[in-house]
């Protein structure tokens, strides 16, 4: 294996307090997989793994498969002398040793993230309810007003908000209800917000559940207070590697870094300048950049990348020195680290991608229904030319990401969409939906022919077979002897209808079996393989667990509930389809959100909507974690209760939160930029939905880089 400067001395690794800040493209995931195989060809102690903790599902397939080559070029099992990891399963593992500890049955269960946004959302409205008056009374509107109403469910949506994030960071701090609790005073958005938590662990409790959050701070707390157990835990892992540190929260820094004392063998690896999860989640890309810089630990930047031509990564070197040394706002210039990418050598045997030309440029239209057409066009139109290339749109939201496709689906242009749940992903769960709407309603002709649709898909173009089926009474369809119009015959299609009439026959004839294994009966006449069997199982799981919650439901009540869980079982998909991992496909238009794009990359890149309000830049721009009918003072509700739990001035911390988000817009934009391997297009819209549109502050000074560079050429 040939390293590069960089490369080489992380493999060289022995051992000790190791961070490895890397740039985009700098094989990072290549050299952990090297190492990892080295140390573990070198010899281990027994019965010892190296650990690697990772962030993605997909990113555990992709090291466990390069690891596995590795140990192979080495004569050795694919499987032997590692174990890659979520936080979550990691955090689950040290609870599975001793639930007791955990202070939880042998048989708890955990709450995923849509059941979780359900049941916070069933907290914070009963609260309301028995506070209309408290929570109403900060708005600044009256009840004369005409948007009143629409204020109020606005209002609602930004408390449930509040509420997640709040119970989230809780735990990421290590509270237990009754110590937040003892930290309010007052009435204020963090007493709010320590009530919500109170009832929603409360609960969890009734239930016999935790949620994903609690696994962390459970697991933390075990190997804090019971030194024993994480004695044996170090000694089980005696290397723990960290892929995309800089996402780390104050709780998963905190594990891993107890785990590892007993050794004191931790490398992390990550990159400041690609964390933009702060929106979502309480990771901290201050934690990784402070990690680097004690002085018991060794700091080993891997600067090179062969990902994007040398154009390119000047424009997102450019980037980073504006910010880093010219940015109008003091705080945005500590948003970038200057941690410039390098080129590799020229006679590196992957050497940077090159272009005849230019082919970077900033381009503006009039609307972003302009921007939209014309963006497409131009994407549908290269992967004509060129279908042997990777071509990609990335969006700052999903509602973007959405327009563009119906663009491309107006326009017959190939594109695959990248979004938190694909299409391919819904199909078992839609499919088991409408086929349990319709066992559990029989009568339904609407819900029959629903169910027949997901079956026998071709019939949503076929009207007068539709038609029949949703006049003549389900029963009789179903039951009665069959005597079939000729006319529904001459249709192909209606061989296949019959037949799926006679399957939906002998499902409601099952109906007297417990919902959990009628729905594992369906999968199997459905033949479901794979992925497809796997989330069926899981739905199946999950209904048992209701029904033991609630032994009174009937396949009415729990085919409801499945329809309401849908989020939460998929993104169970997820989790069973990451497995198998993602790789861009050329010859079609990748639709995805920046956010989503990270640690992808293909030929050409469009990034789309890059406006004030989309990418701020200024503290005078869109700011969308602040809501306009709320005074100043507390516009931001997190932002405010965050305050109120540290005792700090709140006008100052929504300035804080306002410029912390500008930062990770910033970081954001370099993500973005870096996708793209040789040509690069960045858009903006002069109007949008609501009004006029400035580009974002950035733009200005990525023009320049271009038009410096492109008249070199």
């Amino acid at each position: 294996m040939r390293f590069r400067p960089g490369q080489s001395e992380v493999a060289e690794y022995k051992g000790g307090l190791l961070a490895v800040p890397a740039v985009p493209g700098a094989g990072k995931t290549t050299v952990l997989s090297w190492l990892a195989a080295r140390l573990i060809s070198e010899g281990l102690p027994r019965g010892s793994k190296i650990l690697v903790v990772t962030v993605m599902n997909s990113a555990v397939a992709n090291f466990t498969r390069k690891i596995g080559d590795w140990l192979e070029k080495r004569d050795l099992p694919r499987g032997v002398g590692f174990e890659v990891r979520t936080l979550h399963s990691l955090a689950l593992q040290i609870i599975r040793q001793r639930p007791d500890s955990a202070l939880l049955r042998d048989d708890f269960s955990i709450l995923d993230g849509g059941y979780r946004e359900r049941l916070v959302e069933e907290i914070v409205d009963r609260w309301i309810d028995r506070n209309q008056q408290r929570w109403q009374a900060v708005l600044k509107i009256s009840e004369s007003h005409m948007r009143f109403q629409q204020t109020l469910e606005g209002w609602r949506n930004r408390t449930v908000d509040m509420g997640k994030e709040m119970i989230r960071r809780f735990k990421a701090l290590g509270l237990s209800p009754q110590e937040a609790a003892a930290q309010s005073s007052g009435d204020n958005f963090y007493a709010w917000t320590a009530e919500f938590y109170r009832e929603y662990q409360e609960r969890l409790a009734q239930l016999g559940m935790v949620d994903f959050d609690d696994l962390l701070l459970r697991a933390w707390r075990m190997v804090e207070d019971d030194a024993e157990l994480a004695l044996r835990l170090s000694a089980a892992w005696p290397y723990i590697f960290e892929d995309e540190a800089q996402d780390s929260n104050p709780l998963q820094q905190a594990l891993l870094l107890k785990l590892a004392k007993g050794s004191g063998n931790l490398v992390r690896v990550g990159d400041s300048n690609q964390a933009i999860m702060g929106t979502f989640t309480d990771s901290d890309p201050g934690l990784f950049r402070d990690y680097a810089r004690r002085p018991d630990v060794v700091a080993l930047p891997m600067l090179q990348s062969n990902r994007s031509s040398t154009d390119i990564i000047d424009l997102a070197n450019g980037l980073v020195h504006w910010c880093c040394n010219e940015h109008p706002i003091p705080a945005c210039r500590q948003a970038l680290e200057p941690n410039y990418i390098q080129p590799v050598a020229a006679d590196d045997p992957f050497p940077n991608p090159s272009s005849p030309g230019y082919t970077l440029a900033v381009r503006s239209y009039e609307d972003f229904e302009e921007e939209i057409l014309e963006v497409s066009k131009h994407a549908a139109g290269y992967v004509q030319r060129n279908p042997d290339k990777t071509v990609a749109i990335l969006a700052p939201t999903n509602q973007l990401v959405s327009d563009f496709r119906q663009a491309l689906t107006d326009m017959e242009a190939p594109f695959y969409e990248i979004c938190q749940y694909p299409a391919e992903r819904r199909k078992t769960i839609d499919d088991l939906q409408a086929i349990l709407n319709f066992l559990a309603n029989p009568g339904d002709n609407g819900l029959l022919v629903a169910a027949l649709e997901r079956l026998v898909p071709q019939l949503v173009d076929v009207a007068p077979v539709r038609g029949y089926l949703e006049t003549v009474p389900a029963e009789q369809l179903l039951f009665s002897e069959p005597s079939w119009p000729q006319s529904l015959r001459e249709f192909e299609l209606w061989v296949d209808v019959q037949a799926q009439l006679e399957q939906l026959k002998v499902w409601l004839e099952a109906l007297h079996l417990p919902p959990d294994i009628l729905v594992l009966e369906i999968a199997n006449d459905l033949g479901l393989q794979q992925q497809e069997l796997a989330l069926a199982q899981k739905i199946a799981v999950d209904i048992k667990q209701w029904l033991a919650i609630y032994p009174n439901w009937r396949l009415p009540q729990v085919a409801e509930e499945v329809r309401r869980l849908t989020t939460s079982f998929l993104g169970a998909a997820n989790v069973f389809f990451d497995r198998w991992g993602y790789s861009p496909q050329p010859g079609v238009v990748n639709l995805v959100t920046a956010h989503r794009a990270k640690g992808l990359e293909w030929d050409t890149v469009y990034v789309v909507s890059v406006t004030s309000n989309d990418y701020p830049g200024l503290p005078t721009d869109k700011i969308r974690a602040e809501y306009g009918w709320l005074p100043e003072e507390i516009i931001n509700p997190v932002a405010v209760a965050r305050a109120e739990m540290q005792g700090r001035d709140t006008v100052a911390a929504i300035a804080a939160a306002r410029e912390e988000l500008l930062c990770e817009r910033l970081r954001l934009l370099y993500v973005a930029i870096t996708r793209a391997k040789v040509n690069l297009l960045l858009t903006w819209h002069k109007k949008g939905k609501y009004g006029r549109q400035r580009p974002a502050l950035a733009i200005k000074e990525l023009e320049k880089t271009m038009e410096v560079k492109a008249g070199a050429k």
